[in-house]
């Protein structure tokens, strides 16, 4: 199980998540990708807006080898041609310190709404030219995703949110698969928000007050952590790989152990699911004070 494992790494290059919500430091994110290589996780998952975390990423496979899969995403700007798509792949490709990409994500659905045809002919150019192996998008919503799939057909990577709350896309993830689609799952934690303190939980988020404490009352019940728990609603949907975030390597140590002696759960889940946008779509979020 531990090899279906994305390491999430938008908090090694800056301030981020509603928990913690700063930036891991170098040596402690050496510690944590230490323990992901030994555990045998799939890869990381990063992006040039992640701050500094590609080139921290970079230096660490230039010290100790290119032992994880990078997904990596564009950056969402204006792009004329293919030249500009080559520029910032190159940029990431020199980032991270390696001779290829293996997944390059479209980061905003702006970036392909913008010229469609531009942004496919530019992703499979890239894969001819050895630059990435894969390419696809990063969506907050179904219908961006249906428009990617529109466009393209099947065979690409498609990164979406899915965690105990957001269960927008779950009854489509099998049928996109048939089309050769590759799932990877974030935000599977929802930024942190799943542990922040209860007075804590203000604004929009006190709707969800009694939802969080059902939660930690299940996994009391369960004896198990919460983020296990959140990480177990993940395993068990049909996607291909799930994007996990730490803020330190013994946190990394309880998803490991979660993965390797977690019970069987039956809950229904689908009285758990927030339709409010303001809730399961961080960047919609009022943070609070």
């Amino acid at each position: 199980m531990v090899n279906k494992l994305i390491l999430g790494t938008a908090n090694f290059g800056m301030n981020y998540g509603i928990a913690f919500g700063r930036q891991v430091p170098k040596e402690e994110v050496f510690r944590i990708l230490d323990l992901a290589v030994e555990e045998g996780f799939y890869g990381v998952d990063t992006a040039q807006a992640y701050g500094t975390a590609e080139k921290i990423l970079g230096e660490y496979f230039w010290k100790k080898g290119r032992s994880l899969r990078i997904v990596t995403k564009l950056p969402n700007k204006e792009y004329e041609c293919y030249e500009d798509f080559k520029m910032a792949t190159i940029k990431s490709i020199e980032n991270l310190r390696v001779d290829r990409i293996d997944y390059l994500l479209i980061h905003s659905f702006d970036t392909f709404k913008r010229n469609k045809n531009l942004t496919i002919e530019s992703l499979e150019l890239l894969k001819t030219e050895g630059l990435i192996d894969n390419f696809g998008i990063s969506v907050y919503h179904p219908y961006e995703f249906l428009e990617f799939i529109e466009a393209l057909g099947g065979y690409f990577t498609v990164e979406l949110p899915l965690n105990i709350f957001d269960q927008r896309f779950t009854s489509h993830i099998n049928e996109w698969k048939s089309k050769g689609i590759k799932i990877i799952a974030r935000s599977i934690f929802l930024q942190g928000l799943f542990f922040i303190e209860e007075h804590k939980l203000v604004g929009a988020f006190e709707k969800v007050k009694d939802k969080i404490k059902e939660l930690r009352e299940l996994s009391l019940e369960k004896g198990l952590t919460l983020p296990c728990l959140c990480l177990l609603f993940a395993i068990k949907q049909p996607v291909d790989y799930i994007v996990i975030g730490v803020d330190s390597r013994e946190q990394l140590e309880e998803i490991v152990n979660c993965t390797r002696h977690a019970p069987e759960l039956s809950v229904d889940w689908r009285g758990m699911r927030v339709e409010d946008e303001n809730i399961i779509l961080p960047y919609m979020w009022t943070k609070p004070t």
